[in-house]
């Protein structure tokens, strides 16, 4: 398959996960959300265009505690002054969507790209066909997003066959991590308090990277 700069990225996460068994979509959401807030603490502070998109849109908590966490207090000051300036002009806006956040809907506009751009070489590449068959585990986050994607993006039939797929992978991840969780359950039994838990120590953090995404 002949690589493009749309491909790159979404071909080493797949590749990578593989082989470690994790989401390969959580990796590439990450990315965009670390070159977001990299983006959004450094030049484009001064961009009128997305100061206006930050002043009315605000951020969430999660990202106000990554914005905190990058220590680059300057320019985040600065867009913190520039956005309460505009709450107080207007502070009806944001009481009316006090969820709004500039970071999510810039992570999320981009993610959409990598779901349409995943689903499309899923279609038209048999050998990303089968390297995407070969990923263990697609978070159940992730996996929503692309069959949202492959409602709109493909024909009908290839969709339910795309769907009918991703079913298919949610029921043998979702049963293996319930055998997990239930392993790690009974070591809580006397009975069972000899036996070696292994891997399944760590059951429910694995349990909550599938359902919700990994550190996402």
């Amino acid at each position: 398959m002949k690589e493009t700069i749309y491909t790159i990225p979404i071909n080493a996460a797949f590749e990578s996960a593989a082989q470690d068994g994790l989401c390969p979509v959580c990796s590439l959401h990450r990315g965009l959300e670390a070159d977001s807030l990299e983006y959004i603490l450094g030049a484009a502070m001064m961009e009128p265009d997305v100061r206006r998109e930050t002043n009315r849109l605000g951020f969430c908590a999660r990202h106000w505690e990554k914005m905190l966490a990058a220590q680059k207090r300057l320019p985040l000051a600065l867009v913190t002054q520039s956005h309460l300036a505009e709450l107080a002009r207007n502070p009806q806006a944001k009481l009316a969507d006090f969820e709004s956040c500039y970071l999510c809907a810039r992570v999320g506009a981009f993610l959409g790209r990598y779901y349409a751009n995943i689903i499309y070489l899923w279609q038209s590449s048999p050998e990303f066909g089968r390297l995407f068959d070969s990923v263990p585990a697609i978070c159940l986050r992730h996996s929503a997003g692309l069959v949202r994607c492959a409602k709109t993006a493909l024909p009908k039939k290839e969709s339910a066959r795309f769907i009918k797929s991703m079913s298919a992978r949610a029921e043998k991840s979702l049963s293996a991590l319930h055998e997990s969780v239930s392993v790690f359950c009974r070591s809580f039994d006397h009975r069972f308090a000899n036996e070696e838990l292994g891997e399944h120590k760590h059951s429910i953090e694995r349990a909550a990277a599938y359902l919700v995404g990994e550190k996402l």
